[in-house]
């Protein structure tokens, strides 16, 4: 039996910046040995009863938004996988999304936005440790009914889990690599004019990724062990 596989799929990106964008996931995957599969919204996927499991990353785009032209496949997508018993691991709008589909709302976010690094309520820390995570998101979720919430802050939830399935509205992931693609897309936007009055400075946001990085690896392994638990991979993933 090969290594188990894990699809983790990026939005109005390549797939090369797919692997950039993946993260401290992509590099868990590696120790971890799951192959992870690159997959851009919109294109062709694989089966998703041919992989082991599903990441979904975010967008900048509103997972609420029927008008975006990807995001109906995208939702039939994650619904076959969901029937096909393949867990899915929603990250901030990828978290969004999953919450949709299964029974939750994505909608804009209420009162104070959250943007940079922030501490948030954990009521599971052997899922969801307690200190700051990446925060960076104008839309948020209402986990699912059925759902066992992990985590909230003030602003919203913040972490849910389905059985298998594990929605995070936070940037477990992100890397000094990654936020530069941000930076890249946000760039001579109205987005790169709002970020004084959102308390974000491009400099700043650099620097406190570059300390926080380590400790931050740590905290999404402790995250993506725990779902990779849940998610049947542990077995095929243990390290010697």
């Amino acid at each position: 039996m090969g290594d188990p596989r894990m699809l983790v799929i990026g939005h109005d990106v390549t797939p090369e910046t797919v692997l950039v964008q993946a993260g401290t996931l992509g590099l868990w995957a590696r120790e971890r040995g799951v192959e992870v599969v690159p997959g851009v919204a919109g294109t062709e996927l694989p089966d998703p009863a041919t992989v082991d499991a599903v990441a979904v990353l975010g967008s900048m785009q509103g997972a609420w938004d029927d008008d975006v032209p990807w995001l109906a496949s995208e939702i039939a997508y994650l619904r076959r996988a969901i029937g096909a018993g393949t867990p899915i691991l929603g990250i901030c709008f990828g978290g969004q999304l999953l919450a949709r589909v299964l029974g939750g709302e994505a909608h804009r976010a209420s009162g104070k936005q959250e943007n940079g690094w922030r501490t948030i309520e954990t009521l599971a820390p052997d899922v969801v440790v307690p200190g700051p995570w990446m925060e960076f998101h104008f839309d948020t979720f209402t986990a699912p009914a059925q759902a066992e919430l992990l985590a909230t802050s003030a602003c919203c939830h913040q972490a849910f889990r389905d059985g298998a399935h594990l929605g995070v509205q936070f940037h477990p992931e992100i890397t000094p690599a990654e936020l530069e693609t941000w930076v890249a897309r946000w760039t001579g936007t109205p987005l790169e004019e709002r970020l004084p009055e959102l308390g974000v400075s491009t400099d700043g946001l650099r620097a406190e990724t570059v300390e926080r990085a380590e400790a931050s690896r740590e905290a999404s392994w402790v995250l993506f062990d725990a779902f990779a638990e849940r998610a049947g991979l542990t077995a095929r993933t243990a390290v010697a």
